[in-house]
């Protein structure tokens, strides 16, 4: 399935690319999808066409200094860069007769979790996968506390790198990982990890107020991101329909796993289940 490609400019200035895949026929329902930290939009073809087979229509932006959109490499100068990207993009996708739905996974989950929190009344619900939502273990209490200023000193300074080993258990998907052009490898930039961290902290505090119907997932052998944090998600949450899946043996990447099947089912029956049936 081919997708439409689409671009903007964005506030930072940059230009943003999306992709948009349409069902045959009229859609029952939108769904954004917020990508992760260093890949790109293109990595969830599978995802959209299982999305789409079941009806819906799906975007999925590149984020700035992602892919094929632009900016320097995964720098940012507010975290807020992403959420006024991802608004953008909602805003041109949807239909005030259809629901709108919003999935986000890892660094995705951090960017979606933040913007649902603050346009609840765009999104008839929220999906999120291997979120980021706590800072690694890896990562000491002072790292932690002076993430966020260092990255405002230095946001150049480079500091984690990911590793593709721990995505998936899948040796094709790392293979085709670590071999992708539109992937970004190096070690992270102290500015984004600040920010992603700020924004972190801020979650306990406002996540009582969310109110959308919400699915949180996770792989229970994720070293990329704390499961803790998707059950965090799960307890604070203020809404009444919540749902949280850990996946004991998976990975990072539960859309690329052997079982990948097993968790979109799970996706596909979820939207169903909140998608009016005359829409």
């Amino acid at each position: 399935m081919t997708p439409e490609e689409h671009t903007f400019r964005g506030r930072h200035g940059h230009t943003i690319a999306y992709d948009v895949y349409r069902p045959e026929g009229a859609p029952r329902g939108v769904v954004v999808i917020a990508h992760g930290l260093a890949e790109h939009a293109r990595r969830y073809g599978h995802v959209a066409q299982r999305l789409v087979d079941a009806g819906y229509l799906v975007a999925i932006p590149d984020h700035v200094g992602h892919g094929r959109s632009g900016g320097k490499r995964l720098q940012v100068h507010r975290f807020g860069e992403f959420t006024e990207d991802l608004d953008t993009v909602v805003s041109h996708v949807a239909d005030d007769a259809l629901p709108t739905f919003l999935i986000g996974h890892s660094m995705g989950g951090c960017i979606a979790l933040d913007y649902a929190l603050d346009h609840q009344d765009k999104l008839d619900g929220l999906v999120l996968s291997g979120a980021a939502v706590l800072p690694g273990a890896d990562l000491s209490p002072v790292a932690v506390k002076l993430a966020p200023l260092i990255g405002k000193i230095a946001p150049w300074l480079p500091t984690t790198a990911l590793s593709s080993s721990s995505i998936s258990r899948d040796p094709a998907v790392v293979a085709a990982y670590d071999a992708d052009p539109l992937v970004t490898r190096g070690k992270i930039p102290a500015g984004l990890g600040g920010a992603m961290i700020a924004t972190m902290q801020s979650f306990p505090q406002r996540l009582p107020s969310l109110q959308l119907p919400l699915l949180v997932m996770h792989g229970g052998a994720d070293a990329l991101t704390d499961p803790q944090g998707s059950r965090l998600v799960d307890d604070l949450a203020g809404s009444e329909d919540k749902t949280l899946v850990i996946y004991d043996e998976l990975y990072h990447e539960i859309f690329n796993e052997p079982e990948q099947d097993v968790v979109l089912d799970e996706v596909v029956n979820w939207l169903q289940g909140h998608t009016p049936a005359d829409s």
